[in-house]
């Protein structure tokens, strides 16, 4: 047993259909970035499961002061799974997806 918890990757569908496609993601802590080209983060490295890597197209919005300059266009961003609270498909508006919390 190496100790890494077994990822569900539940987005992994939505996430490597397209890497072009743009979702609009808002975590638990309010940030929304739009995001693309999604890439699952091999869990030995931070010994955390359902980790994912993708590219910023942009930083919508967020409680740091200074959130635009920490997130710009074009630069990477890892979060977990569990963070998502709504996806919605960038180019339609449509929700895909909601937490139940």
């Amino acid at each position: 047993m190496n100790g890494i918890p077994e990822a569900t990757h539940q987005f992994q569908e939505l996430f490597e259909t397209d890497e072009v496609r743009v979702f609009r993601i808002t975590f638990r802590h309010e940030d929304t970035f739009r995001l693309r080209c999604f890439s699952i983060v091999d869990p030995s490295i931070y010994v955390i499961a359902d980790q994912w890597t993708a590219l910023v197209v942009e930083p919508v919005s967020g409680k740091r002061p200074q959130f635009h300059k920490l997130f710009p266009p074009g630069s990477g961003i890892d979060f977990v799974e569990s963070d998502i609270t709504e996806i919605a498909d960038d180019a339609t508006g449509e929700v895909i997806y909601r937490s139940p919390d």
